[in-house]
């Protein structure tokens, strides 16, 4: 599948094909279940002394982008309403 440059990660484009691909909406379930929680391990705060998973700009933009995704499929992703407030406020998005 081409990116059509994008440049979102090859892991959005396998979500994103695992989810068309899927044969029924439990199934489907089962993959954005997965998706969210992979999502809260990436969004939480780390450690004191860790690095952030949202370090870069572009990482950031994805799961934002990830987010967007699972709430268009009826999913609830509140849980990185914050964080997407945060970036609208960035002056650096």
């Amino acid at each position: 599948m081409a990116t059509g440059g994008i440049n979102l990660s090859k892991e959005f484009f396998e979500l994103l094909k695992a989810i068309g691909e899927s044969k029924s909406k439990q199934e489907e379930d089962r993959i954005i279940a997965k998706e969210v929680q992979c999502l809260k391990q990436k969004l939480e705060p780390p450690p004191p002394g860790v690095t952030p998973p949202l370090q870069s700009k572009k990482r950031a933009k994805e799961f934002l982008v990830r987010l967007l995704y699972v709430e268009m499929l009826g999913h609830d992703a509140s849980f990185g309403y914050i964080k997407a407030v945060e970036m609208a406020a960035s002056a650096s998005l």
